[in-house]
């Protein structure tokens, strides 16, 4: 637009203003013709000309010279810099995609995506990488879908561990939770009270006193379980039944534990013993709440026994899928928190560093509730050969679970958002896009012919502002094939969503039906302890 503003304002010069400046042309040469015969003719000239020419060089330069950056440079990467920022590799994550090419993260680092329900997470993000990260993975499966996906090819790669209790067609191991605890260590209790926190969350920046009263009684039962008991009673349905006797009954419980061989369990019931009668009741019925679930016969069943230990997923590729219907992914919250929060404090106690990061893809991570592991192991878990993925529909739903969602999320190397509607979302993504300078008409030019750009004639009429890169309407507003990406240490993508049928590198990858997964898995030599 600005350059047809010129050619107007050239024609509008030349067809109206010429005759003028063909005089005052004329008069300038006759000017310079007799003043060099007269004295001080050419300081007069010199004079002259300087008066001329000066503003006519201000004015060039003003008008050509390069945009000033005052409230702010940003801009959407460019090929040669996501080159040098290492996207454009042939391992790693694959993140999105960019003129026609994968976008991957290889170096050490978590992942975190905002995207509503039903946007594509499964189509664009898990399934592409469990059709082609070559390491192990855990997945936690709400519908089931990305196991009847890629199942199949997992398969090809190692053994596939499906935890389902709904569907024993396809679930092929066991987990006994109580396993997780190593008695006759300094580390007992400590395992213990993690497991209490996975049955029992606490919510973001609230202090339950019910709550914690029933972790606290939770962990001192699962010492006595662990420690007392003999092997086949050492199940959390067990840990179920004794919360469920009489009140006669619970104070043999509690006289048990008295008597236990851990300190900690003895210690837990005396102090239980000492409370008033309304807050043991309120204490026992919180716990009772949270452990209702293993009152399920396919739950109790799966988890009475371990043929699989996630310490090894480290040393060979497996791929382990827990699988819980979106119906009862709120019932089952303990559940399925105590199989994460374990896998993922499996990790930090085998040392190893795989050559492949392992890889957590945790679908719907705060409709699970808070779980410590992922919230304090996000700042550590790199180290010890682990990715996170996490996976949340918006900001809002982060903060109501996690009370250090800040620093989870500036834990991430990678952010990754698309079909954003959430304003709150919206709002911290144009932010995170920053700023860039713009120049604001104000204005017109009281000049005809800027070019010239003297002084008295010549205003430009404009000032520079900031605006974000992206608008937060304009990043709702986004097309449903585009997706914002943040890496560190590179200026944000504007990247292309991937939907991995339409692809041929992963088409070819869909050959083997998912219940083969099954049969492999079942095959395979049981992954167990030592």
């Amino acid at each position: 637009m600005s350059f047809i503003r010129l050619l107007w304002r050239t024609l509008r010069f030349a067809v109206f203003d010429l005759p003028k400046w063909i005089l005052i042309l004329a008069g300038l040469y006759l000017f310079l013709h007799y003043a060099a015969h007269t004295p001080f003719g050419g300081a007069l000239i010199a004079g002259f000309l300087l008066l001329v020419c000066l503003p006519v060089l201000v004015g060039l330069w003003r008008y050509f010279r390069r945009p000033r950056q005052a409230y702010g440079s940003a801009s959407f990467a460019r090929g040669k810099e996501l080159r040098k920022a290492g996207l454009l590799t042939s391992t790693g994550p694959i993140i999105g995609k960019r003129d026609g090419r994968f976008l991957r993260y290889e170096r050490p680092g978590h992942l975190l995506t905002f995207a509503p329900t039903r946007s594509g997470k499964g189509i664009g993000a898990v399934v592409p990488n469990l059709l082609d990260h070559p390491g192990s993975v855990f997945v936690t499966d709400i519908k089931g879908e990305n196991y009847r996906i890629a199942g199949g090819y997992r398969a090809e790669l190692g053994r596939v561990v499906v935890f389902a209790p709904f569907d024993p067609t396809i679930s092929n191991a066991f987990y006994n939770p109580l396993d997780f605890i190593r008695v006759g260590t300094a580390s007992e209790v400590d395992d213990a009270r993690l497991m209490a926190e996975m049955i029992v969350a606490a919510k973001a920046g609230e202090a339950d006193h019910f709550e914690r009263e029933a972790r606290t009684l939770i962990m001192g039962m699962l010492l006595h379980l662990a420690c007392d008991f003999e092997p086949e009673y050492r199940t959390l349905h067990q840990l179920r039944v004794m919360l469920m006797r009489s009140d006669e009954g619970f104070v043999k419980v509690l006289e048990g534990m008295r008597g236990s061989e851990s300190a900690t369990a003895a210690r837990v019931a005396e102090g239980f013993s000492q409370k008033e009668e309304r807050e043991r009741s309120s204490v026992v019925s919180t716990a009772q709440d949270s452990m209702s679930i293993f009152e399920s016969p396919q739950l109790s069943a799966m988890t009475a026994k371990t043929t699989f230990d996630f310490e090894r997923m480290k040393d060979r590729t497996c791929s382990v899928f827990v699988i819980v219907p979106p119906e009862f992914v709120s019932s089952y919250q303990p559940f399925m928190r105590l199989m994460v929060g374990i896998a993922t404090a499996a990790m930090s106690r085998n040392p190893d560093v795989p050559d492949t990061p392992v890889l957590f893809l945790l679908d719907e991570l705060p409709a699970l509730g808070r779980m410590r592991p992922i919230e304090d192991g996000i700042g550590y878990l790199a180290g010890y050969g682990v990715r996170l993925w996490l996976f949340v529909q918006d900001l809002d739903q982060l903060q109501k679970t996690y009370a250090k969602w800040r620093s989870m999320i500036a834990n991430c190397a990678v952010r990754q958002a698309f079909n954003v509607q959430d304003p709150e979302t919206a709002n911290m993504l144009s932010s995170m896009l920053g700023q860039r300078t713009v120049k604001v008409h104000s204005g017109g030019r009281s000049g005809r012919f800027p070019l010239l750009g003297l002084v008295h004639a010549y205003s430009e009429g404009q000032s520079e502002t900031g605006r974000p890169l992206l608008s937060p309407s304009e990043v709702t507003l986004l097309p449903d094939s585009r997706m914002l990406v943040f890496v560190q240490g590179c200026r944000p993508i504007l990247a292309e969503k991937i939907r991995y049928y339409a692809d041929a590198v992963f088409q070819r990858r869909l050959s083997r039906p998912a219940e083969a997964a099954k049969r492999v898995g079942s095959s395979n030599p049981e992954i167990t302890k030592g």
